[in-house]
């Protein structure tokens, strides 16, 4: 099965030769550019030097003295992509233009012509030429990433002509030529193109040299946890089938006549919904005997096969449909007629993925789901071998993987994780193409580095977009229950044992948030989902519901061979360590399921800079403060009073009545934070961040100590350099849509509870030697709700000894 870009051309538009291409190299001896009949064009820029042999081309407009250029050059420009001549560089235009070409003798001449992008596939090159042998139209020349197109064809100028024009143009409004050659010829030849296929330039770093820093990590928990015990969560390889059900049969009435999922608040098919529910569907029909579901699952990946051959998928989220509908396809053909599923084969191979994923190679995650998805067609013999798809965008996507932790470092927390699930589950499948080592490694490194990132309560970090979200945690299970199924097959029991536990912690914090309806929250608030609360802008009830469900049937297919393991302390459990992540300006600490996030240069459209994070093991996360609160967030929140941008920090004045909140310092002032630890044992946690800098009112400086174990959180702050008034804040939920948080002052100490269904959590935030300490009475948005400020007050004087903030759970508080 051919689906590339040669057949399309020997098919549509004329010959097609495959092979090697002809040398553009200039014979040896050859003089530059203009010899004995012969043209030799480089086109490009001034820099660098043209192909040994040729003369540069660029946008110059013709003249007769140099005997070659544009009619017109409006609208032409050129590119230069590094590599060698005449490849590396091009002229670049949309519209129709015309090179003409003097100083000819009449007879026959050979016209060659390179046209190819060593790192884009989206050109369309057609050339109209006068005089062509054979007088039948060109073939338009579609080469793919990083490979070349060459057309050859001979031409007759007539007795008095002095020259050709060629004119260059687009069916798509963008076309590129690299080199063209005209030659005297002596017999006519027919049209001809050939391609060949450049080298791919890798952007990985050293990560299979660099030295590893999660064995140090590793190995130090593996001494704490010795003989160590937890109490199990009590969930089991079932309870991913149990989730997705609940997900599937809610949703299974929202599915139209031709199988797409209706959002029940967009009332209409949004993004990749129903390719997520054909695979969540079909999970079911083959490991939960729900063959009343196979009809609809069947459905939703026929609409969801022609979308993504038709590029009309909703939304142009196309990038995420492959990896689904590898596995919808993989799991629902046995329990089809023939004719349904050649159906489904057949338009995934219909397609050229380079034409329609949106993501250009390298840019985004994006690009990687698409690429994970290609190679699981590869395998399954959907996709040709030879397609280099995912072997260009696996190189080009090097570049976002830190070459120490192996993290994915688009920005995002959620983003550095979501790559990484789908890549991971393709490596365990037995992926064995091109940079398989170099993603191995990376996936290895970063599983270890996220079980020391997890919160004791399961939840992702939080930071960037689309924090909060129910499928931060559905991905988490998915490279734990890799990577677990991974350690037991190289007889490591133990870590085995420690990814199963970060799987159900996971998967037990989703379960919080299944709505009686049967589908979840998607994002952690309990807010009528038609208020998008929390919300992206690009935040779907029925994607981001059904998305983690595909997520979960992958972790249940991984869990298969751990399905024995029981679990052992996770690093969330245990603790013992602080864990800077300075390419992500990230701070994680944990004393025995204590448990502080701090983020050294927050994005302010969703996080504040400083300490925006403190859970504790067994306590509702998102009681206190678990998200920041922000002046102008990006995500959705009602319309009212703005708060300053904040986590747990302090404000100083920097002139009368003016509060500058250490939260919203910008984060170039803040990013190179020092981190230092002073302790570090299981249950006793110690370490201090220090920023550097002009920070107004005369702070020069801002230390922040903290001492971190299961009890209690205590952070003190100084602000060096500063004699005046301060202020401690901290956020504190004051109704998450479900239930009211209540809040009382006594002292110096603020207390909030919520009774819910999983018992009564409590945490009380103590400020002494405050003067006062009030919670104020506006109410403020961010991800779990609605808070309220609680501000303790501060003389003049007390930053420079640190003012203190004790954060304390009560009671058992059991979630």
């Amino acid at each position: 099965m051919d689906t590339g870009r040669r057949a399309f051309l020997a098919g549509s538009l004329g010959a097609a030769l495959v092979g090697t291409m002809p040398g553009w190299a200039a014979p040896a001896g050859a003089a530059q550019g203009r010899a004995a009949g012969t043209l030799r064009l480089d086109f490009g820029g001034a820099a660098p030097e043209p192909a040994p042999g040729y003369v540069r081309a660029g946008t110059e407009a013709y003249s007769e003295a140099r005997g070659y250029g544009w009619v017109s050059a409006d609208g032409l420009s050129v590119r230069d992509r590094g590599g060698d001549a005449p490849q590396r560089d091009f002229v670049f235009g949309k519209a129709a233009h015309v090179f003409r070409i003097g100083g000819l003798a009449p007879g026959r001449h050979r016209l060659r012509v390179l046209s190819g992008d060593l790192t884009f596939a989206d050109h369309f090159t057609r050339l109209r030429v006068p005089g062509v042998d054979g007088g039948e139209p060109l073939p338009v020349l579609h080469p793919s990433y990083a490979q070349f197109a060459e057309l050859t064809a001979t031409l007759v100028v007539p007795e008095g002509g002095t020259g050709v024009d060629v004119t260059v143009d687009s069916p798509a409004d963008n076309w590129v030529v690299n080199a063209l050659v005209i030659e005297p010829a002596a017999e006519p030849e027919p049209v001809r193109v050939t391609f060949t296929d450049a080298p791919v330039t890798s952007t990985w770093g050293p990560i299979l040299t660099t030295p590893d820093p999660t064995a140090r990590l590793l190995d130090g928990h593996r001494s704490r946890s010795a003989g160590g015990r937890v109490r199990p969560t009590g969930l089991g390889r079932g309870d991913y089938l149990r989730l997705i059900a609940s997900e599937v049969d809610f949703w299974k009435a929202r599915q139209d006549a031709d199988g797409a999922i209706i959002d029940p608040y967009r009332n209409r098919e949004f993004q990749y919904s129903t390719p997520a529910f054909a695979h969540a569907a079909a999970a079911l029909v083959v490991y939960a005997g729900r063959k009343d579901l196979l009809k609809q699952a069947a459905l939703a990946l026929d609409w969801s096969a022609r979308e993504l051959a038709d590029r009309t998928a909703a939304d142009g989220h196309e990038d995420f449909f492959a990896p689904m509908l590898a596995h919808a396809i993989r799991l629902l053909e046995p329990h089809v007629p023939t004719a349904r599923s050649a159906a489904w084969k057949h338009d995934i191979g219909r397609f050229d993925p380079f034409a329609t994923y949106r993501s250009a190679i390298g840019v985004n995650n994006w690009n990687i789901v698409a690429a994970s998805g290609e190679a699981l067609f590869q395998k399954m013999g959907l996709r040709v071998a030879s397609d280099r798809y995912p072997e260009v965008s696996f190189a080009a996507q090097g570049k976002h993987f830190d070459t120490s932790y192996g993290l994915y470092l688009e920005g995002p927390m959620p983003y550095d994780h979501f790559p990484r699930l789908w890549l991971g589950d393709l490596i365990a499948r037995g992926y064995t193409g091109p940079y398989r080592a170099e993603l191995t490694e990376a996936l290895r490194r970063a599983a270890v580095t996220s079980l020391f990132m997890q919160s004791p309560n399961g939840e992702l970090p939080a930071g960037g977009r689309s924090a909060h979200h129910q499928w931060n945690e559905a991905e988490q299970c998915v490279t734990y229950e890799v990577f677990a199924a991974r350690a037991l097959a190289a007889g490591d029991k133990d870590l085995a044992a420690y990814f199963k536990r970060g799987a159900h912690l996971a998967l037990r914090s989703m379960f919080r948030w299944v709505r009686p309806s049967g589908e979840m929250q998607i994002v952690k608030n309990w807010m009528d989902p038609a208020q998008s609360f929390g919300y992206e802008s690009y935040s779907g009830h029925s994607q981001y519901n059904l998305l983690p469900m595909s997520m979960l049937a992958i972790a249940y297919e991984h869990a298969a061979a751990t399905e024995r393991v029981k679990e052992r302390p996770a690093p969330a459990d245990t603790g013992g360590y602080v864990l800077h992540i300075e390419p992500l300006h990230k701070v994680f600490a944990n004393a025995g399921g204590g448990y502080v996030e701090i983020d050294t240069a927050g994005d302010h459209h969703y996080d504040a800079t400083g300490f925006v994070r403190a859970h504790f093991a067994g306590h509702s996360p998102q009681l206190g403060s678990s998200d920041s609160l922000l002046a102008a967030p990006k995500y959705r929140v009602p319309d009212g009073p703005k708060p300053p941008t904040t986590g747990m920090g302090v404000a100083w004045e920097t002139g009368p009545g003016q509060w500058r909140h250490f939260g919203e310092l910008e984060p170039e002032l803040t990013q190179d934070a020092v981190v230092r630890p002073t302790r570090l044992r299981g249950d006793d946690v110690r370490f201090t961040v220090r920023y550097e800098g002009d920070f107004g009112g005369g702070v020069t400086a801002v230390e922040e100590r903290f001492a971190v174990t299961p009890r209690e959180t205590r952070v003190t702050t100084i602000l060096r350099g500063y004699d005046g008034p301060v202020r401690r804040v901290a956020p504190v939920l004051s109704h998450d849509g479900r239930t009211p948080g209540t809040i009382q002052v006594q002292g110096d100490a603020v207390r909030v509870w919520q009774q819910g269904e999983h018992g009564t959590s409590k945490l009380t935030y103590r400020m002494p030697g405050a003067a006062s300490v009030l919670v104020g009475s506006e109410e403020y948005g961010n991800h779990n709700g609605l808070m309220r400020l609680a501000v303790g007050e501060y003389a003049a004087g007390a930053g420079a000894a640190g003012v203190t903030l004790v954060i304390a759970p009560q009671g058992d508080g059991r979630i």
